[in-house]
């Protein structure tokens, strides 16, 4: 049994999951208590099933872009539980979960995850050899989004200031998930995870590190594409 945890933004979860069937699933609004609630969480769920974290058998997180602090405690859960059970633990970028309900569409997805200060982390995913991200995860200001693709479901952090100008400048081309299409599934992340543990690849528990893309302090319309370990963090 695999145990995902996201808490990459205010919006966490946390999802058990097993040879293709999600087990259990929980996704709710944390603000800043991530710390102090995703633990009993994970035990109610557990509980639920009649299990105990000697039945699980890998760890998936997601990495981010996100919040610092969200991300930071999230994937401390993560490695210490990884560390007391001896099991492998994957890494998963937040933005790969945010688009992996969509990719049976024809359109290329576009997530979005508000990182602070007016700045979003997003990128492409279309099919091309295989559904994947095309290009690097950016940090980009408002006013920089219409620059990611001429049409696309937008989807995840979409909020009425970016729908609005993404429809002002793409028109009938942008198009937006609706409503619970929006919700960063743990179970998007447990799925993705278990294919990776199938293959027989996971992460290194030391080296691995959160994705902040970036300082969120630049000028508006200076976009950034760095990402990985050493890049500043995002406001949270």
């Amino acid at each position: 049994m695999l145990l995902a945890i996201d808490t990459s933004t205010d919006d966490a979860g946390i999802a058990l999951y097993d040879d293709g069937r999600v087990l259990a699933e929980c996704a709710w609004h944390s603000g800043r208590r991530h710390a102090e609630q995703v633990l009993p969480l994970i035990d109610t769920l557990l509980r639920q099933l009649d299990a105990t974290p000697a039945d699980l058998r890998g760890l998936a997180v997601a990495l981010g872009p996100g919040s610092w602090s969200g991300l930071r405690v999230g994937l401390s859960l993560a490695k210490a539980i990884a560390l007391a059970r001896q099991v492998p633990l994957v890494g998963v970028p937040t933005l790969d979960v945010l688009a992996y309900p969509h990719r049976h569409g024809a359109l290329p997805v576009v997530p979005l995850v508000r990182l602070g200060r007016d700045r979003y982390g997003a990128a492409v995913y279309r099919h091309v050899d295989g559904w994947r991200r095309v290009g690097a995860m950016r940090n980009l200001a408002l006013e920089e989004l219409p620059t990611l693709t001429d049409a696309g479901l937008f989807c995840g952090d979409v909020d009425a200031a970016a729908r609005d100008l993404l429809l002002q400048r793409l028109g009938a081309a942008a198009a937006f998930a609706m409503g619970a299409d929006n919700v960063r599934r743990p179970a998007a992340l447990a799925e993705l995870a278990w294919q990776r543990l199938r293959a027989g690849a996971h992460d290194d528990l030391v080296a691995l590190e959160p994705i902040y893309l970036g300082s969120p302090v630049k000028e508006r319309g200076q976009g950034d594409t760095r990402h990985g370990p050493g890049a500043a963090g995002a406001a949270g």
